[in-house]
């Protein structure tokens, strides 16, 4: 255990969450209700009186009078290890950005900075009130993504990008990861396939990671699928250089050339998905696949924006992601939710598009929907987990406050978090990290990017 990171608390056996102001559960918004938990699952959503009447007394209670609680949000594509490289490269066109400035930066990063991003970057998740993250970056066995969400009490499913230039060593490093993580701490960790683009990965390779990701699930899989995930139509003239490179028919889009290969299924976290054809939009419902929107990340790479809008009328099954810190610059899902409902009413001129319970339900029960766990997370209901964030309703920008969905699409901010339970643990409290020593941390992340060469003032 890394000094920075502190022992995980036990899921409580029993936990009381009181007489909250206000409820987002399944069924609708409550008033007035407690949340009790047992272990890692909800087991009842009602009045005091009768929760206490039923099951007695409890060992843990947080009072959240004059709080709002929701169901933990879901960040369904990122790289959190890029933490480290937040602010490093800025304002660069994607291609120059990454060639120039990303990836030799990276080609520095030994596995013990991928795990000191990853604590890095869970820290700002956890207390913007995001409790399931979808990322991949690269795993090896000194240190990873994996192991950090493990150690600090995220929930996610982690994934080791491939490359062309890297595909040698693509099958041993997925299958160690696999092997090693995939189904953690009863499920709370799982694992993905990544190729990186089809513009990085030839068909053969694409094929390939497809074939790797059927064996893991065989060998791995008996509880929870091994996932895939993928950038996909990210950039304009993608679906050009893929054809071009690889000497392949593009001409239909980018996700219909993934769907002829075989490699788009039900398994399948296709992010960013801006510059899509109708044949593209045919592929995804036809296979199952499901899309990661990432509106903040796309507009400061100046990539476009995704017609989110039009994927889940077309039954897509729709999500959001920040994408790395790198990129983004920010982690917050509060900010995501809200740029993922307005850009569509002022690109298109219609307010009514993505509505804030539309996106709400998005960043909710759509992560969980993409990431094959919505029978688990994604909602506040008895049976499910207990992944349920705490938050204020006293800060100047809460009130009057009218209607819950309207409050978390467009008032809220992430400081707004003051608790988040994830699995039945109580991982933030009173705005406290209780699984990271953030100033050990944060003296740790400052000699490191010293060391590594990256200037700093």
């Amino acid at each position: 255990m890394r000094p920075y990171v502190l022992p995980l608390p036990r899921p409580e056996r029993s936990l009381l969450v009181r007489d909250a102001s206000f409820v987002v559960t399944e069924r609708g918004v409550l008033k007035n209700k407690s949340v009790y938990i047992e272990g890692r699952r909800i087991r009842e959503i009602g009045d005091i009186e009768a929760i206490r009447a039923k099951y007695g007394r409890w060992e843990e209670e947080i009072d959240a009078t004059r709080k709002l609680v929701i169901p933990g949000l879901v960040n369904n594509h990122t790289h959190i290890a890029m933490t480290l490289l937040r602010g490093y490269a800025e304002d660069l066109p994607l291609l120059n950005w990454l060639r120039e400035k990303v990836w030799p930066a990276e080609a520095k990063l030994k596995p013990e900075d991928i795990y000191l991003g990853a604590v890095a970057g869970a820290a700002e998740v956890l207390l913007s009130g995001t409790t399931s993250i979808t990322t991949a970056y690269f795993y090896d066995e000194r240190g990873s993504e994996a192991e950090a969400l493990l150690d600090v009490g995220l929930r996610g499913i982690a994934a080791h990008g491939v490359f062309d230039w890297t595909r040698e060593s693509a099958a041993l490093k997925t299958e160690e990861m696999v092997k090693r993580f995939h189904g953690a701490d009863d499920g709370r960790i799982r694992s993905a396939t990544a190729p990186h683009t089809p513009y990085t990965c030839s068909p053969d390779l694409l094929r390939e990671i497809a074939g790797l990701r059927v064996s893991m699930n065989e060998k791995y899989g008996e509880k929870y699928p091994v996932m895939n995930t993928l950038h996909v139509a990210e950039a304009n003239n993608e679906a050009m250089d893929i054809q071009e490179k690889y000497k392949v028919p593009v001409k239909k889009g980018v996700a219909s050339y993934l769907d002829s290969l075989g490699v788009l299924n039900e398994f399948t976290i296709a992010a960013h998905c801006i510059h899509l054809t109708e044949d593209d939009i045919r592929a995804f419902r036809g296979s199952g696949a499901s899309v990661a929107s990432c509106p903040v990340s796309n507009l400061k790479v100046g990539m476009g924006v995704a017609d989110l809008p039009k994927l889940v009328s077309n039954g897509i099954t729709g999500s959001l992601g920040t994408d790395g810190p790198a990129s983004n610059n920010s982690l917050d899902m509060f900010e995501t939710m809200k740029m993922a409902s307005l850009l569509p009413k002022g690109l298109q001129g219609d307010t009514t598009l993505m509505n804030s319970k539309q996106v709400f339900d998005v960043a909710t029960l759509g992560g969980a929907r993409s990431m094959k766990q919505d029978s688990e997370i994604g909602s506040i209901a008895i049976g499910k987990r207990a992944d349920i964030v705490v938050m204020n309703l006293t800060n100047a920008h809460s009130f009057p406050f009218y209607d819950a969905f309207s409050h978390l699409a467009y008032s809220a901010k992430s400081h707004d978090v003051r608790d988040v339970i994830l699995d039945g643990r109580i991982i933030v409290r009173d705005r406290q990290l209780l699984s990271i020593e953030m100033e050990k941390l944060e003296t740790e992340i400052e000699s490191r990017v010293v060391s590594l060469g990256y200037k700093i003032p």
